[in-house]
């Protein structure tokens, strides 16, 4: 490792080292035991209500889904697969305090709470009308989660995106709350998904959006960099490789829907490469939506459900990355940053002294 490459690992190990306490509780509220990411995801907003509709239509009782209808399904599978999740990703509109107050939210299992309004790509991200990193911090989560919709080309419209994402960087900072934040790429009018254009372009957006956002969050949500369906192996391991190197912080890998079938792959080439978990949620759950309603859903929830967490987390327990072993960081070296006078500004009475990560 060259001296550059040291002082750059340093700097980085640093962060978490001096992790303020707020944050550092957080993020071991939201892993496991042995320091990786499990999380269940359920912060859907639009997603969920079509699924519900379509749901709906196709049993032939067409209707609008209710905040009760929508507020009830995620508690159920908060209550039933939120267990096997080592953290739970929740809405502020049906899911959050829901899940609190319900008592469906299991013990010991941390709470991240989506902060922006669910829009659709390509408007500019903005917080959810009347919520802020304050109040996430005042409910007792552990962590504040944003999504940034990102297209590094367009130049003004991924300024506006870093600007958001810097703000809410610094309120989690003021509030001392672990902020982990999601970038998610989009095709341009007229493109599909599946479009060879698009598909280019979303792999190098992905790389430099990591590069940008890194410097503004605390742990990384990532899309996979590359099409499971047709990249060939080499290909995908090599675009994982150059994102686990771009990646300053430590980053777990989001569903974006995908089939459970494909997920597991990329989940297990991206915990190789040097990923440290997963975030998933449609991937684990899609299919209740078409299950009858009542008995058939709980089933499904209770078989193909708690069976999908499983593999997940077999995958992760095997391969992942620990966000410790990451930066080579020891609990030594965590409790070494303590001074003795880290709730008092780093200061003994009537002497001197300070350290990173002190009140």
């Amino acid at each position: 490792m060259t001296a550059v490459a040291e002082k750059n690992q340093t700097s980085l190990k640093n962060h978490f080292v001096t992790l303020t306490p707020g944050k550092l509780m957080g993020l071991r509220q939201i892993t496991d035991k042995n320091n990786r990411f499990k999380v269940f995801a359920l912060d859907q907003s639009n997603s969920f209500k079509k699924a519900l509709r379509a749901a709906a239509e196709k049993a032939g009782t067409p209707k609008e889904p209710t905040y009760e209808d929508i507020r009830d399904a995620k508690l159920v599978m908060v209550k039933e697969l939120a267990p096997l999740a080592s953290a739970c990703l929740l809405d502020v509109n049906f899911g959050a305090r829901q899940a609190v107050n319900s008592f469906s939210l299991p013990h010991g299992v941390g709470l991240i709470v989506r902060s922006e309004a669910s829009k659709d790509p390509g408007i500019p991200s903005e917080y959810e009308p009347g919520w802020s990193v304050e109040q996430i911090k005042k409910m007792g989560a552990s962590a504040v989660k944003l999504l940034i919709y990102m297209d590094v080309e367009d130049k003004a419209f991924t300024k506006s995106q870093l600007d958001f994402a810097a703000k809410l960087h610094a309120a989690c900072a003021e509030n001392d709350i672990l902020l982990m934040t999601e970038e998610l790429s989009f095709p341009r009018k007229g493109e599909e998904k599946s479009s060879p254009e698009y598909q280019a372009r979303k792999v190098k957006n992905i790389m430099e959006s990591t590069k940008l956002i890194g410097p503004v969050t605390d742990i990384l949500k990532l899309e996979f960099p590359g099409d499971i369906k047709n990249d060939s192996t080499q290909k995908m391991q090599d675009n994982l490789g150059k994102l686990n190197e771009a990646a300053i912080r430590p980053w777990v890998l989001l569903s974006a829907g995908e089939k459970f079938d494909l997920f597991t792959k990329q989940v297990e080439l991206a915990m190789k490469a040097g990923c440290g978990g997963y975030m998933a949620g449609r991937a684990i759950f899609n299919e209740w939506f078409e299950q009858p309603r009542g008995a058939a859903q709980d089933k499904f929830l209770k078989t193909t459900g708690i069976e999908r967490m499983n593999t997940l987390n077999k995958i992760v327990d095997q391969h992942a990355q620990p966000w410790t072993e990451r930066y080579g960081i020891k609990p030594a070296d965590m409790l070494g940053a303590v001074d003795p006078h880290w709730y008092n500004g780093g200061k003994a009475a009537g002497g001197k002294g300070a350290t990173q990560g002190a009140y």
